[in-house]
């Protein structure tokens, strides 16, 4: 059976998270069957797609750093979006063809391992058949944003599980105008541990994507 090694790195800043996130890559393309599932928290930043254009940020960069909200390009496809303390990003390092997908299936997958999450702390969400992501109704829970280098994946999902969603007014969400942005706490009415979303985020992608998990520290990659 495939086996993925899962690391979860607390908080950590977006930059220093990318660095890891490039190293674990280069694992993966190396060929000897790694894969790795990363879960972090950031600090407040937005980030944007490489090809996603600055007029989707409704606030200049110098007043959002003096807000202590950094700004990053990121490679990924996509337009805006925001990470903040309380929500759940996780970047999936694998081979494609290890795991036999193509790049479709495996956004479609990832998707689907979202939608199981949420299912299981009992918030009902779905597919929009024009964006990506995941939703509840017009408002968006959980943000999709990939990359496909050397035929293994890098970033991933950022799923709002308990974070402050006044972030997402610095911006429009992923350049979609009219929707709203939503959080599982926020549909619950209440708090939810981050933790026990973790845990199910990882049953889910251990089924959907069939394969072993197994938790590993840094030290140890």
């Amino acid at each position: 059976m495939r086996r993925v090694k899962v690391i979860d790195v607390g908080t950590l800043e977006y930059s220093a998270a990318w660095e890891l996130q490039k190293r674990l890559h280069a694992k993966c393309v190396a060929g000897h069957g790694e894969a790795f599932l990363m879960l972090v928290e950031h600090p407040p930043v937005i980030t944007l797609g490489k090809n996603s254009s600055e007029r989707f940020l409704l606030a200049g960069e110098a007043w959002l750093s003096r807000m202590g909200v950094g700004i990053f390009r990121s490679d990924r496809g996509g337009e805006a979006t925001a990470h903040n303390p309380g929500q759940m990003v996780v970047y999936p390092l694998i081979s494609l063809a290890n795991f036999g997908l193509g790049a479709r299936t495996y956004i479609e997958k990832l998707e689907a391992v979202v939608i199981q999450t949420l299912i299981r702390v009992g918030v009902p969400s779905e597919r929009d058949p024009v964006h990506p992501g995941v939703w509840v109704g017009h408002n968006k829970i959980c943000a999709v944003g990939t990359r496909i280098k050397d035929r293994a994946t890098m970033h991933g999902i950022a799923l709002n599980v308990d974070n402050d969603l006044g972030i997402f007014g610095l911006i429009v969400p992923c350049g979609i105008s009219g929707r709203g942005v939503t959080s599982i706490a926020q549909i619950l009415g209440m708090g939810i541990n981050i933790q026990r979303v973790k845990e199910q985020f990882i049953n889910s992608f251990g089924d959907l994507f069939e394969c072993e998990v197994t938790f590993v520290t840094e030290d140890e990659l």
